[in-house]
């Protein structure tokens, strides 16, 4: 069975990985229009980390109707038509899903948001003339110059940076990390390896699991093994477990809820956790959260721009009941990068003209989610980050933003 959010409504398709068309205008409403934009999107909306997935599509639905309000606005007619495909986190279900959108003749997807379906689907993307924009994908081993991926956030040495500089201030000299054996979180683990190393930290070997464990003991027995051994020789709080995880985070508590010294022990969190809906919903794994800290770096709002990322994050919390991080919000934006581009390039089947405007476009803009500049590699240039904790307000765990990291400072 399928989730597809659209229009305050969940869609439930009771068939095998498909993909819905939603139009921006109302549900049955037909008009006539003089451009069709036409976009598919990968999004995990049944699978785990589906609380970015739900955002996305609803913050795209919404960025759909305001474009179609400013074609109108400027005396044109524009449709946006948005073919959703429900991955489930499941890279070989993100290639299933860009083969269809192939054979549609989309040209321009947004999605997938993880990077292991990202390296799934990269070198069909290639082959076949399709521009993929991703909202959440940070590997650094995908970060490659002139190939058709882009994507909307910095790459994993930048939230490295972040995250280093937060445990190092915190007074953490030696890091045991945990992580799910898939591209981002390696590549995550690789990085914050490496940069607590250049500090001047020991990182010990850690343990890294499967992403279909359901079953964390053997995981929380190796780290509770590494932080004991630690403490032979250096003090509880200089000690921190990293982890790089998706929704499986509340396995991961649940089973280290009851060992004393895992519950007195600094925990450090990704991108990946930061806002998660599945976290805050289980009462247990949020008190654990909420007792060793863990922070959860994620790429960061400008406040200067809140009044206008807060209306779009109200309207999609709205829909979906979650609150929306910027990696949502940064799909919102490449949607009007895409619009733009290809009215300059007359469509997204000029694909060579489309790929050169798309990034020009890009390098210009400035959306909800701040300048949407590219490096080198087709990656978001910026790299400020915001720190996001849970913590018990109102007798409710609830998502609480701790701190930022701008340019190697903490604020």
């Amino acid at each position: 069975m399928r989730q597809i959010f659209r229009d305050g409504l969940i869609l439930l398709l009771l068939m095998s990985p498909c993909a819905l068309a939603l139009g921006g205008a109302g549900v049955g409403e037909v008009r006539d229009s003089q451009r069709e934009l036409r976009v598919g999107v990968l999004a995990s909306l049944t699978g785990t980390w589906s609380s970015l997935g739900v955002d996305t599509v609803a913050g795209l639905q919404i960025a759909a109707r305001k474009i179609e309000a400013e074609a109108h606005s400027r005396g044109g007619h524009t449709r946006v038509r948005l073919y959703v495909y429900d991955t489930q986190l499941d890279p070989s279900l993100a290639l299933e899903g860009i083969k269809e959108f192939d054979r549609m003749g989309i040209r321009v997807i947004i999605g997938p948001q993880s990077s292991a379906e990202l390296a799934m689907i990269r070198d069909y993307a290639d082959r076949h003339n399709i521009l993929v924009i991703s909202q959440g994908s940070t590997a650094s081993s995908l970060a490659i110059a002139g190939d058709n991926i882009f994507r909307m956030c910095p790459d994993d040495t930048r939230e490295a940076a972040a995250i280093t500089a937060l445990m190092w201030h915190d007074g953490i000299r030696t890091v045991v990390p945990l992580w799910r054996d898939d591209t981002g979180n390696q590549g995550l683990h690789d990085s914050v390896q490496t940069a607590f190393q250049n500090l001047g930290g020991t990182v010990t070997p850690g343990f890294r699991y499967e992403p279909t464990t359901t079953d964390f003991s053997a995981a929380v027995a190796a780290i509770n093994s590494q932080v004991t051994g630690a403490q032979l020789s250096s003090s509880a709080s200089t000690i921190g477990v990293y982890l790089a995880a998706f929704d499986e985070v509340v396995g991961v508590f649940q089973s280290a809820q009851p060992d004393p010294a895992l519950a007195a022990t600094a925990w450090y969190g990704s991108d990946g956790v930061a806002l998660s809906a599945a976290l805050v919903g289980n009462s247990e794994a949020a008190a654990f959260a909420s007792t060793v800290g863990y922070p959860n770096p994620i790429f960061g709002l400008e406040e200067s721009l809140q009044s206008q990322w807060q209306p779009v994050v109200d309207a999609i919390q709205a829909r979906t009941g979650i609150q929306p991080d910027a990696y949502a919000l940064s799909a919102y934006d490449a949607l009007f990068i895409v619009d733009r581009a290809a009215r300059e390039a007359g469509g997204t089947e000029h694909f060579e003209a489309f790929k050169t405007d798309f990034v020009r476009v890009a390098d210009a803009y400035t959306g909800i989610t701040g300048s949407t500049a590219l490096d080198s590699a087709g990656d978001r240039a910026a790299a400020d980050f915001d720190f996001w904790a849970i913590q018990l307000q109102n007798n409710t765990y609830t998502w609480v933003r701790v701190g930022g990291y701008n340019n190697g400072t903490l604020f």
